[in-house]
């Protein structure tokens, strides 16, 4: 399940994390908080973010 979790802290830190989102997707689903509240300080990406996904396969013909 896809879900965007929103942490406060008591010192008035936020942290956002995108969960279940694979690649670019874990960035646009956070997207929505740079505009809230302006660019984040630190970004760390977790290791979903380095999978790549793909989009439909198409075949050519060529090479078999």
């Amino acid at each position: 399940m896809k879900r965007v979790e929103i942490l406060l802290g008591k010192d008035g830190s936020i942290k956002v994390e995108a969960i279940g989102f694979e690649g670019q997707a874990c960035t646009d689903a956070t997207k929505f908080m740079d505009e809230l509240f302006g660019e984040a300080d630190k970004i760390e990406h977790k290791a979903e973010f380095y999978k790549q996904t793909y989009g439909e396969v198409v075949t050519s013909g060529f090479c078999g």
